[in-house]
């Protein structure tokens, strides 16, 4: 044994002589082995399965009253329980965050989403690491972890190639990792999936790919793997759907099952759901159904076109909530093949609420309304006749009218923690660990509470310290003793939430709801009080008539603010993520140099050096007669900039979905080129570009507006087209890699445009609101 370490290392021992329990002489034979025991899960330990889907209303399962297709998750439910009282975060990260800790999200870091960074401890984007996950405690103790699907849980600036990792599923306790780390992608063409640590290596996608199978098939893989090679150690999977998540597009199978379904209307839709909630026993026999949401129009009011339109998102909407149950019946139908589905505990729910994203009206491409942009209708139309409605080319979001008939019979939406925001599906299923198949349960669980839960029905233990470090309490309990028992009691009475300065406290049967738009000011007084117990459904606000309980709660919900680092409040609009903190910024506009090896470079990446800012970019090529391809590809068809070679000519092409600004084509001469696009950002989202080639002027003040604020996806590629075209004109050449040689394109940023909105530096941006700010603090 060493004994040269010096006096001030901490930690434990990993030295294999360190407390030997054999005996070691000169040789085998005067020597004795020992072979400590490894760490295996009791024998007959249950395999567990987390699936989550991802924005998916109460009622949208059939078991929870709705008209959506689910036969397979209604045979879980018919075999295990559904919970009634469920309550969630009112968004993806925190959500996440929650379930996989058993730790409220702030106190973890993960207040907001992962695009910001604000400087302060609630709100770092990651899972802090003194809060294993569920993951982490599982494999310690005996289980095979894997997980498919959508992350979430990394800080966007570590999604690239010199990125910190340590967040990574694949260092946070899954063994093996296929997906996505960010908040959406392309269902039929997604955007950086993941093997491991690793980026998939696939350049496109083939005709009828859809994400959600691919990830069903992968875990499916992965388990007969584990069962014909360690058939009686458990797993653990975390089956995480985009599902249905931004951007609606689905099969178009499932969406011509649904032609027609949605007719009908969201007023009538949502009142038939309500009836069959109340003949399931559901809701609350007390339980009102509310007016419709602000803003929401009445089905009937709506012009036929309109009606059209609406119905077709939705048809879109359950044709994705459709294919997911389908592929968690081919899940289900391995695990009975296999034997494996009796000991297997699976809990189904969604992250959060329906998404109200879309608005009133809906949209058929959300990157265009995120960049600032309006909508043309005739285009809209167009593509509604097209029969463009969920391919992969659109990027609809359904109206809000929608959204409330999701969530019913809940008010509001995700963002918020109004009941629409928190309220959804729960399903367990577990035949050798659950007394009454079929049954509900009406006791209040949360989402903190699944961790606690598992580790119950696991047998599997938390410790004191892990890597290292010393280990905070969990904040959920366990909901185990449900499972068997209906009479069971309710573990918890009260918690908060918050979420982009919404706030909301649970105390018994009162509870407190402050909403805040995405604005500057805010009023931190707003409270409205409901009973929950009488007025489930949070119609009637009695902030006034009881005033000692409003004030009762209020002082609740500070104190577990205030323990939770909920503090400071931020209600910004969804420009915070954009901005980066002091330590980044230079790193993040620094000049980049791209090429043809390797993968493309995320868009974290590359958005940075053109949002709404002046430029340089110069492509490095040699062209022979005959060489053709993409020089360079950045973004995708929703938005990006592309160069290729076709015909013996150069052509750039501005994208912004079906708005290309095309350049003329400029004629080649054989031999080394260098191509310049010095973009000028002019303000008001203006701006307009100077080409040359090898040093001469071939077109000036072209009009390339408006300025781009953020690529959604793509990334930048050189010398190939991955995933989809940014320019229609040579999509059906699917890659189109260029046939002679890139010595590279660069980027040099320069300055933002004047008046910009898009400011990236986040001190700056606080810096201004404290200076703006009139309140008890000001001067701070």
């Amino acid at each position: 044994m060493r004994t040269d370490t010096p006096e001030s290392a901490v930690g434990l021992s990993a030295d294999p002589g360190e407390n030997f329990a054999g005996r070691i002489g000169r040789t085998l034979a005067e020597s004795q082995p020992h072979w400590p025991a490894p760490v295996r899960a009791p024998a007959g330990s249950p395999n567990v399965i987390v699936i989550l889907l991802d924005d998916l209303g109460f009622s949208d399962f059939g078991c929870y009253g709705g008209e959506i297709d689910t036969p397979h998750i209604d045979r879980l439910a018919a075999g295990g329980l559904r919970f009634t009282s469920y309550t969630t975060v009112p968004m993806c990260t925190p959500a996440r965050a929650a379930l996989l800790t058993g730790k409220n999200p702030h106190s973890v870091g993960c207040g907001w989403l992962t695009h910001n960074d604000p400087g302060f401890p609630g709100y770092r984007g990651e899972m802090s690491k003194d809060a294993p996950t569920m993951a982490e405690l599982l494999r310690a103790q005996g289980w095979s972890t894997m997980a498919v699907g959508k992350w979430h849980n990394t800080y966007d600036r570590n999604l690239h190639a010199g990125g910190d990792t340590s967040s990574w599923p694949l260092q946070r306790g899954f063994e093996r990792f296929y997906g996505f780390m960010g908040a959406e992608t392309n269902y039929h063409q997604p955007d950086r999936m993941m093997e491991g640590n690793q980026l998939a290596q696939v350049d496109r996608y083939p005709e009828g790919y859809f994400a959600p199978d691919d990830y069903t098939s992968r875990a499916i893989g992965w388990l007969a793997e584990h069962q014909a090679s360690a058939p009686a150690k458990p797993f653990f999977l975390y089956l995480a759907f985009q599902t249905p998540h931004t951007p609606l597009q689905a099969k178009p199978a499932d969406l011509a099952k649904y032609r027609g379904r949605f007719d009908a209307g969201w007023d009538v839709l949502r009142a038939e759901r309500f009836s069959r909630q109340r003949a399931m026993g559901l809701i609350e026999p007390q339980a009102e159904l509310p007016p419709r949401n602000p803003g929401v129009p009445a089905w009937d009011s709506l012009p036929p076109e309109q009606r059209a339109l609406f119905a077709r998102y939705m048809e879109c909407y359950a044709g994705l909530v459709d294919n997911a149950d389908q592929n968690i019946g081919r899940l289900l139908d391995f695990l009975a093949h296999s034997g494996q589905l009796d000991n297997t505990l699976v809990m189904i729910t969604s992250d959060n609420g329906a998404n109200s994203i879309g608005g009133p009206t809906g949209v058929m491409n959300l990157h265009d309304r995120r960049q600032g942009l309006g909508e043309d209708p005739a285009l809209v139309q167009r593509l509604l006749a097209d029969d463009r409605v969920g391919a992969d080319d659109t990027y609809a979001a359904y109206p809000s009218g929608w959204t409330q008939v999701s969530n019913t019979p809940y008010r509001y939406y995700k963002r918020t923690p109004m009941a629409g925001g928190i309220r959804v599906p729960f399903v367990a299923h577990w035949p050798q660990g659950i007394s009454t198949p079929g049954a509900t349960r009406a006791q209040w669980i949360h989402v903190t509470d699944v961790l606690p839960t598992v580790l119950a029905a696991t047998g599997a233990q938390r410790p004191d310290a892990f890597n290292g470090l010393r280990t905070r309490p969990m904040d959920g309990r366990s909901f185990s003793a449900m499972l068997r028992d209906p009479a069971a009691p309710a573990q918890r009475d009260r918690q908060y939430f918050e979420l982009q300065g919404n706030r909301g406290y649970i105390s018994g049967a009162w509870k407190i709801v402050s909403l805040q738009p995405p604005a500057p000011a805010m009023n931190l007084d707003n409270w409205m009080l409901f009973n929950i117990a009488d007025d489930p459904t949070e119609v009637h606000d009695l902030a006034a008539a009881q005033p000692e309980v409003l004030q009762r709660l209020i002082a609740e919900f500070e104190q577990a603010a205030t323990a939770n680092y909920v503090y400071p409040i931020d209600n910004r609009d969804d420009r915070r993520a954009i901005t980066l903190p002091p330590h980044e910024l230079a790193d993040a506009v620094a000049p980049r140099s791209f090429y043809r090896s390797g993968q493309a470079i995320p868009t974290v990446v590359v958005s940075p050096l053109i949002a709404d800012r002046s430029f340089v970019l110069t492509a490095r090529f040699d062209w022979q007669p005959g060489q053709e391809g993409v020089v360079f590809a950045m973004g995708d068809r929703f938005a990006g900039i592309t160069a290729f070679v076709m015909e013996g000519s150069l052509h750039f092409v501005y994208q912004l979905w079906h708005r290309p600004t095309e350049l003329l084509p400029i004629p080649l001469q054989a031999g080394t080129q260098r191509f310049e696009l010095d973009y000028r950002a002019l303000g008001n989202r203006k701006g307009e570009g100077r080409f040359s080639l090898n040093g001469q002027a071939v077109r000036e003040g072209v009009d390339l507006s408006p300025t781009m604020v953020r690529l959604p996806s793509g990334g930048m590629s050189v010398g190939i087209s991955r995933r989809q075209a940014v320019s229609e004109r040579h999509a059906h050449r699917g890659a189109f890699s260029y046939t002679g040689t890139i010595a590279s394109v660069r980027i040099e940023p320069g300055p933002q445009a004047p008046g910009t909105p898009m400011l990236i530096d986040e001190a700056a941006e606080q810096a201004a609101m404290r200076a703006a700010y009139v309140g008890p603090a000001a001067g701070l």
